[in-house]
Order: structure tokens, then C-alpha cells, then sequence
């Protein structure tokens, strides 16, 4: 009997292969093995095996657990900063057409207070979370001021 043990190097894993061989032609002198002997060395080796691919199978789950717990964490603070930077961002086209949507104002002051928008950006959010007469007070202030 012959034992093959080969390295598979796409998948990094050992294959072994049990084969009898007819060697009377060859070597009529060679040692007698007992089979009981040949069992015991086969079932340490491929108990070994078995133990050591399983150890190796715990690491791997272990390293892949860590990268995607590391990437779940990483994704998270991703689209905590893209919430971020859309709650504090601005549309100029949006602001232009509330701003330009309030009456009783000439155009030429409807665009100044937009500027003035433009420049102080916490003043732009509360202009534009407020009702229309809020709109119109404030921008009768402004225009005053």
C-alpha cells in the first residue's frame, strides 16, 4: 500500500490518496509490515490532519468575524457622516426659490436677502424652517435693517 499526499494549491488544502501497488516484481526481499501497524499510522496522521484543518477553519471564521465586525463599524461611521454633511448642506436652488416665492418684496431685495442666506448658513436652515408669515416678518426686518 501506498499513501500520496499532495498539496491542492488553489483551494491550500492536502489530499491524500490510498493506493495498493503490486511490488512482488520489484523487491522480493522487502520488510513485512504488520497491518495493525499501518492502521495505527494512518489514524494518527489523518486524526492530525482532521485537527489541524479544524484549527485552522476556527482561526479563519475568527479573522473573518473580526473583518466584518471592523467593517460594519466603518460603514456605520461612513453614513453617520453622509447624514451629516446632507442635514447641513444647503440646496442654493431651494433657498432661491423660497426666498423668491415670498411677496410684496421688489426683486432686487429678495436677492440680497438670498446672498445674506447664502453667506450665514444656520440663518438660511431657520429661514427655511419657518411658515410663510414667519418668512415675510423676517424679511421685512432685514430689508429695514
Amino acid at each position: 500500500m501506498v499513501v500520496v499526499v499532495g498539496k491542492d494549491m488553489t483551494t491550500g488544502r492536502f489530499a491524500r490518496t490510498f493506493a495498493y501497488i503490486n511490488l512482488d516484481d520489484i523487491n522480493d526481499a522487502s520488510p513485512n509490515f504488520e497491518i495493525e501497524e499501518n492502521e495505527e499510522v494512518r489514524t494518527k496522521v489523518s486524526s492530525f490532519a482532521r485537527g489541524s484543518k479544524h484549527k485552522r477553519e476556527n482561526i479563519q471564521e475568527s479573522v473573518n468575524d473580526e473583518n466584518i465586525q471592523l467593517m460594519t463599524k466603518q460603514l456605520g461611521e461612513i453614513a453617520s457622516a453622509i447624514k451629516k454633511i446632507n442635514e447641513d448642506k444647503i440646496i442654493p436652488s431651494h433657498l432661491f426659490g423660497e426666498v423668491m416665492s415670498i411677496e410684496r418684496f421688489d426683486e432686487e431685495s429678495l436677492s440680497n436677502t438670498f446672498d445674506y442666506l447664502m453667506e450665514h448658513k444656520q440663518q438660511a436652515k431657520a429661514f427655511l424652517a419657518k411658515t410663510k408669515n414667519l418668512k415675510k416678518t423676517k424679511l421685512e426686518k432685514f430689508i429695514q435693517s
